[in-house]
């Protein structure tokens, strides 16, 4: 979700405009020393951003790296609950349904030029997939106790 944020304030969404490449290339030009910087001090307008492309590149393209791993976590996650027998399985389903949900609307951002709808709609999973994670610590919590 963080890196999310960060691509969207930074205007890196479009950075992008192919999947599963990025600019027609594996590894294109990013500048991640001007990416992640988290102060610029006092009277700058952010308005439309202020880095520029290989700054907003790099962005774009850790954010691809994170929904990768955060990916390849929570199906980990959702296999693990699956065959666990504890009773979770709706919740590992609803969890693994907003994954899949998650990524498609995420490269459907990317193919489409993000459109408002599919950019809005993957910022509304996002916060579900979030709830239904939390949701799912609760029940642990409550096993366990």
């Amino acid at each position: 979700i963080a890196l999310g944020g960060w691509t969207s304030t930074n205007y890196a969404a479009l950075s992008c405009l192919d999947f599963p490449t990025c600019q027609g290339s594996w590894v294109p030009e990013m500048d991640f020393g001007e990416a992640f910087v988290m102060w610029r001090g006092l009277g700058v307008n952010y308005e439309y951003g202020v880095l520029e492309h290989p700054a907003r590149t790099a962005i774009h393209v850790t954010h691809r790296i994170g929904a990768v791993v955060t990916v390849l976590y929570l199906g980990w996650l959702v296999f693990g609950l699956l065959r666990s027998g504890q009773g979770l399985a709706g919740t590992a389903l609803l969890i693994g349904g907003l994954l899949l949900v998650q990524v498609s609307l995420g490269i459907g951002n990317v193919l489409l030029h993000l459109p408002l709808g599919v950019a809005t709609a993957h910022n509304g999973v996002a916060a579900l997939l979030l709830i239904s994670l939390v949701y799912l610590n609760y029940r642990l919590w409550r096993q366990a106790y």
